[in-house]
């Protein structure tokens, strides 16, 4: 269960500049054209900053990691010298590996502490007697879920986060809550390299009651899942907005 792989070369400079554009830059200057402190789009804002600096330093282990168990990791394995960029790479490695779980954890964090934030930028387009939560995206799903029909004029609103934000369910919302947050079922966890590509997953086996059922969560690919879901998320504000 998870994430399928991106399957492709990692270009970490490409990828750190994609992930600092926000894609909700236009609706916020829109919905919230006033900037308050401790506000909606404050705390959105300060999400988003600390969401691409978590996701920054996700993708540099991946990419260091990655590079490093194709080369230098079998280079010392079996006796050899390391050339200078192996070295040079070595060296990164040896620095970073200690803090690889530190830092994906710190990611799968602060990518749900986002959409948390991202919800409540809806305050500006959704009204009505019966609202979602604007503090918690699993309770806004769930609203939703329970209540398909509940606020009519934003029913391609409704359908969309019940039926096209299933990486929130698995795997992101499972990995965070039973295995960083809260205490669940006997696991490992496990990390799994794309050899013919530049992927890397974090990969949960759950040992009750035995070891048949894995999740499984790729970093690189959920950077996508949440640009996809804030690209829509800004297309339908700007478009519920301009029909008030």
């Amino acid at each position: 269960m998870g994430h399928l792989p991106v399957n492709r070369r990692l270009n970490l400079r490409a990828e750190i500049k994609r992930i600092k554009e926000d894609p909700l830059k236009r609706y916020l200057a829109a919905a919230y054209p006033k900037t308050e402190l401790g506000g909606t789009r404050s705390k959105y804002e300060d999400a988003y900053y600390l969401y691409t600096k978590a996701m920054e330093r996700a993708l540099e282990q991946v990419s260091v990691l990655v590079r490093y168990r194709k080369g230098p990791h079998y280079v010392r394995k079996y006796g050899g010298s390391y050339g200078p960029r192996q070295k040079q790479l070595a060296e990164k490695w040896r620095k970073l590996h200690p803090f690889t779980g530190l830092d994906i954890n710190t990611c799968i964090l602060q990518t749900r502490i986002l959409l948390d934030r991202t919800i409540g930028l809806s305050r500006a387009f959704l009204s009505g007697s019966r609202l979602p939560s604007f503090t918690s995206f699993n309770d806004h799903k769930k609203f939703f879920v329970r209540n398909p029909n509940a606020l009519s004029r934003h029913k391609e609103y409704a359908r969309y986060i019940v039926n096209k934000t299933d990486w929130f369910d698995t795997p992101l919302k499972v990995i965070r809550d039973k295995f960083i947050v809260h205490s669940g079922p006997k696991h490992v966890k496990a990390l799994s390299i794309g050899w013919e590509s530049d992927d890397l997953s974090l990969d949960v086996f759950i040992l009750e009651p035995k070891m048949s059922k894995s999740v499984d969560i790729n970093i690189w690919r959920l950077s996508y899942d949440i640009e996809s879901f804030l690209k829509w998320f800004a297309k339908y504000g700007l478009l519920s907005m301009n029909k008030k």
